[in-house]
């Protein structure tokens, strides 16, 4: 089999020309990062060897991104120059850092490696998901298998107990008993609110509320909550929008906004409700949109809880004829959409990455 290996090489004519020095690979070249991660996303390779400076963003800044992608595409980032913070932040990421001159046999040995590990990491992936899968079929399985029919007991002999016969009522006990029932009940009535004395619905209408119905459930669930005036009320979960938090919000937007060029920025609750827009969303259906978004959402987060990832950040991305949209969780509470009109402006995932991030992180003091 022969493994694909994509070059990103920028200014860099060493990596240029690593292509006719070194076979056993089939090779694809690119200029920049957002070439490159258009590529990954369509047909993502094993390997990557990318230089460190890049025209729009740096090799890390790329290789931070891939993991939303989910492959398990090998890197290599190449420094020319030696660069120990840069070192130390590509092994965190588990990236294999290259500096200085590396020779054509000693990059295909590197390349080699990289290859390897990504290999053995989509292999652990792929029996870890068949495991999960056959857990799951065994449960469903055994839910299914009917209990054994208890075995019905033997007779039991009761002894024969005599009955006394019952004491004839008079007509004045009979009376009393009477009177004092219903003395009884008119208390019970009495202590009854008129809410708690209304007939139930039968119970074939109960649950077939109407879409306005719902609509105001909806509503009333995720409403604001009052507070008095002039005072400030930051925290996790329904956002509380005041005049302290909502003007450096729409600002940090604002500034995305002026940077990337989309149509519309909104960010919104785990429901799909809008707290704060910046743009136009004109002719978007957002009414559907958003809550298909956050119920896409819910599984990114419990994954990240499962892993006991607060502060993960999960990428949806939708490149379309005439749309790309991008979907960032925060801190799995609240959505950052952005909607780019390709007949305005187009977007380079790259840039929507690095600024968004950044903006993301103001996002997190403004929301605390």
């Amino acid at each position: 089999m022969t493994y694909r290996v994509l070059v990103v090489a920028g200014e860099n004519e060493a990596l240029r020309a690593l292509p006719s020095q070194i076979e056993g690979f089939e090779f694809t070249l690119t200029d920049t990062a957002n070439d490159a991660l258009w590529e990954i996303r369509t047909n993502p390779p094993q390997a990557i060897v990318a230089d460190i400076n890049l025209p729009d963003m740096t090799g890390l800044e790329m290789a931070e991104i891939l993991p939303n992608f989910g492959v398990t595409t090998g890197v290599v980032l190449w420094s020319k120059d030696p660069d120990r913070q840069v070192q130390q932040q590509a092994e965190a990421l588990g990236i294999h850092f290259v500096q200085g001159s590396v020779s054509p046999d000693e990059m295909q040995a590197i390349i080699r490696t990289v290859i390897d590990a990504s290999i053995s990491e989509a292999e652990a992936a792929a029996e870890a998901e068949a495991a999960a899968e056959a857990e799951a079929a065994a449960a469903a399985e055994a839910e299914a298998t009917p209990a054994p029919e208890p075995v019905p007991a033997a007779p039991v002999a009761v002894p024969e107990v005599a009955v006394a016969e019952p004491h004839p009522t008079t007509s004045d006990e009979t009376h009393e008993r009477d009177t004092t029932k219903r003395e009884r009940e008119r208390a019970s009535s009495s202590r009854t609110s008129p809410a708690e004395r209304a007939p139930e619905k039968p119970a074939s209408s109960r649950g077939r509320l109407s879409i306005a119905e719902r609509a105001a459930e909806k509503q009333a669930a995720f409403a604001p909550t009052a507070q008095p005036a002039g005072t400030a009320r930051k925290r996790w979960g329904n956002l509380v929008l005041t005049a302290d938090n909502l003007a450096p919000i729409r600002t940090i937007m604002s500034q995305l906004s002026q940077e990337l060029g989309p149509q519309c920025i909104m960010l919104t609750d785990r429901a799909g409700m809008v707290l704060v827009e910046v743009g136009t969303t004109d002719n978007l259906p957002t009414m559907i949109l958003l809550p298909l978004l956050s119920t896409s959402f819910s599984t990114a987060g419990e994954v990240a809880r499962q892993l006991g990832e607060e502060d993960a950040t999960t990428l949806y991305i939708h490149e379309g004829v005439n749309y790309d949209l991008y979907c960032f969780d925060i801190a799995q509470r609240f959505l950052l959409v952005l909607v780019f009109n390709k007949a305005v402006a187009s977007s380079k995932i790259g840039a929507v990455w690095v600024n968004t991030k950044r903006a993301i992180r103001e996002l997190h003091d403004a929301l605390t």
